[in-house]
């Protein structure tokens, strides 16, 4: 049973208290709860009286060391010292990435109490999520990410790439370890043609930069990008890689789960993923002068000489497992 079905359970027998509750299995003195108007909550118990004042967005508040009263599935009315993660809003979208986030938090627990430094971490990250404004250029930022969690899934798999990925869709790569860099590039039709900011190729000589291009077929039947957005979130155990994948996800304007996003042909995509080292791309071999920055040009690399099936899996392998993204 997930914790959606728990919700979804409380949801529709309220205990005619503040909250109506249920306490988690497999974790450590968490309750998830429902208020009087249907907004989830996660109550962890607090040990000590202590008052801090709420902390509270138009999206989620934190409520440490504060008295509650609920009652529920298994737990009798009762008064109670907690900390308080609530989802503020009544909007289904949130309401399921609150919840989904929520269970990575818990998973991340199973051996121990969440403590109100924790929560603290977690809801500042949860505001930070919920503040991502949509994408000026939608189609192009669906496009851009379907790119990114497919070469994700075909290289080691989500879970073990996701680390490496940008904390910020903004960063100048899309995954980062060390000194080695990974961009990722579409294009819908026969000409590999992408664009480029000068610094993702004219870059320092001890940054080892790959591009990862491809060429997408329009297709209605396709791999769509919801399917690659849940695919991810079923792989994804961290908290901090599924706020990741959530902020790409508003930034594409994909909370809903009725959007489908666009659609591309699997088998095309496979056959046409090509890496590239980025001194190989036709570029200019100069740093920008004094004066200017920010440059971008188109670039073609169908003259560009491609990395090999044996060079590539041993750049590939070569990325440690469990490392953070650094740039």
């Amino acid at each position: 049973m997930t914790i959606l079905d728990v919700f979804r359970r409380l949801a529709t027998q309220p205990s005619g208290h503040e909250f109506t509750v249920e306490a988690l299995p497999g974790s450590s003195g968490t309750i998830l709860g429902v208020d009087s108007v249907g907004r989830p909550v996660l109550f962890v118990e607090s040990d000590r009286r202590s008052y801090e004042p709420a902390l509270r967005t138009g999206h989620i508040s934190l409520r440490l060391h504060q008295r509650f009263q609920m009652a529920g599935v298994g737990i009798p009315p009762t008064t109670a010292m907690f900390h308080a993660l609530q989802c503020e809003t009544s909007d289904q979208d949130d309401i399921n990435t609150f919840l989904l986030l929520v269970d990575a938090f818990i998973r991340e627990h199973t051996d121990r109490q969440p403590t109100g430094e924790s929560l603290s971490m977690f809801f500042r990250s949860m505001v930070r999520l919920f503040s991502t404004d949509r994408a000026r250029d939608l189609d192009a930022e669906r496009q851009g990410l379907w790119g990114e969690l497919f070469v994700m899934n075909q290289v080691r798999g989500v879970e073990f790439r996701a680390p490496f990925w940008h904390s910020d869709p903004k960063r100048r790569f899309d995954f980062s370890s060390a000194r080695r860099r990974v961009e990722v590039k579409t294009t819908v039709g026969a000409e590999r043609i992408h664009h480029f900011a000068h610094g993702q190729l004219f870059a320092p000589p001890d940054l080892d930069i790959m591009i990862a291009s491809l060429l997408l077929l329009v297709d209605d039947v396709g791999l769509s990008l919801r399917q690659l957005i849940d695919q991810s979130s079923v792989a994804l155990r961290s908290p901090a890689d599924l706020l990741k994948l959530e902020r790409a996800v508003r930034l594409a304007g994909m909370e809903s789960l009725d959007e489908r996003g666009p659609a591309f042909d699997l088998d095309h995509a496979e056959r046409s993923l090509t890496w590239y080292r980025a001194g190989d791309a036709p570029h200019f071999r100069v740093p920008e002068p004094a004066g200017v920055s920010d440059t971008r040009y188109r670039v073609d690399l169908s003259g560009a000489s491609a990395v090999g099936d044996s060079e590539l899996d041993e750049w590939l392998n070569g990325w440690p497992s469990g490392q953070t993204t650094t740039g």
